[in-house]
């Protein structure tokens, strides 16, 4: 029997959920291609319709806020996945691009709501970074499962098969929510002297942890959602790019060592350690020895710095903001408004200059600007530390 302070199996069941909530990113590199493909659109298009989703999830996210202070988190959970489930429902039998641009935007508004409950219910728990990292080990473990299946159904059913997979998801989701018990709002801590030391050096260090997250998600959602293409104008045969993107999924497992990690380097250090990594992931697609290995390499790169930094992230956060719900979901805000630009600006770049050459350096722009945050993240601690002195 779990008890109050360690609430693993409440842990695991909303990482799952909020896995299925996020599938739409996990998939992503299938969902452009597919959509591409069976709807003969160009690549900006497909990247448009993905961008109104996640548009719609990172609007969800904010008014995530606001519903929690109406209704109880088991509710929005169970509001967020109905919607989520019948819109991946109707989107199976659309194929004009208008249209279904609108409905994936519906259903990234409920998968925000989704995703705003999950970081805010992880903050109500004892070892929030635990549940953070369950998060995108279950995240992980989705994708890598579902990039095996996905295009064996996509081939036989196209988008059709797609989306209905997708709603599966959803409906088993709910099912699983049966299973979840979610605790109580906890009161604040009493403020000590140094937590207040400076309120607006603490607002800085938010704001610059929140970019950091912004320009991170930038980066990865113009390269992950065209992982698949890249690996195809590489001469790269598609059943290795499917084996690829699957066995990316033990990235995941990464989070597992957060909690170690900081107890033996403190977390701004940790941050600026995976916005490198994943940085590193450009260097690797741009070198001139465009094979099997470096694709690999770099694919495998992204995904170790995606899943350690976000956790790492957030359980900073947590402590600046005394688990603050709001600041919780405002992290999700962050998270899903750049995946939404980041593919759209890239679509944009790849269709207007027919170059991933040239979309990889975009991405590893914004990487770049994450990586400053992460030093300004580092030098506020630094400065506040002599403070304190």
């Amino acid at each position: 029997m779990l008890t109050k302070n360690n609430p693993l199996r409440e842990h695991i069941s909303l990482a799952l959920i909020g896995s299925f909530a996020a599938s739409v990113i996990e998939f992503l590199p299938l969902m452009v291609g597919t959509i591409s493909d069976v709807l003969h659109v160009s690549p900006d298009v497909a990247g448009f319709i993905f961008m109104c989703n996640f548009l719609g999830i990172a609007i969800g996210a904010f008014f995530s806020i606001f519903a929690m202070q109406k209704l109880n988190l088991k509710k929005c959970f169970i509001l967020g996945i109905t919607f989520i489930s019948f819109a991946e429902l109707w989107s199976a039998f659309i194929t004009n691009t208008d249209l279904l641009s609108i409905v994936r935007f519906v259903s990234g508004l409920a998968s925000g709501l989704i995703s705003g409950s999950v970081a805010a219910a992880i903050t109500l728990y004892p070892r929030q970074k635990r549940g953070f990292s369950l998060y995108m080990v279950g995240m992980f473990a989705t994708s890598g499962i579902g990039l095996f299946i996905l295009p064996f159904i996509t081939d036989s059913y196209g988008t059709k098969g797609l989306f209905i997979s997708l709603s599966v998801l959803g409906f088993l989701s709910l099912i699983l929510l049966t299973t979840l018990s979610l605790p109580t709002q906890r009161k604040a801590p009493p403020v000590s002297d140094t937590d207040t030391l400076s309120s607006s050096g603490k607002a800085s260090e938010i704001i610059a942890l929140l970019s950091c997250i912004l320009f991170l998600m930038v980066g990865i959602g113009g390269s992950w959602a065209f992982y698949e293409r890249l690996g195809l104008s590489w001469g790269i045969d598609i059943g290795d790019i499917i084996f690829v993107l699957s066995a990316s999924a033990v990235c995941g497992f990464s989070a597992f060592f957060v909690e170690r990690s900081e107890k033996l380097v403190k977390s701004q250090y940790l941050i600026l350690f995976g916005v490198i990594t994943t940085w590193l992931s450009i260097i690797f697609l741009s070198t001139d020895n465009k094979g099997f290995t470096f694709y690999s390499i770099s694919l495998f790169l992204t995904g170790l710095g995606w899943a350690y930094t976000v956790p790492v992230i957030q359980g900073k956060l947590d402590r600046i903001s005394s688990d603050n719900k709001t600041t919780a979901a405002l992290s999700m805000l962050m998270y899903w408004c750049g995946l939404s630009f980041g593919l759209w600006i890239h679509g944009y770049i790849l269709n207007a200059t027919g170059s991933f050459q040239t979309t990889l350096l975009s991405c590893g722009f914004f990487y770049t600007l994450s990586l400053l945050c992460s030093l300004y993240v580092i030098y506020s601690n630094s400065s506040n530390n002599e403070k304190v002195c």
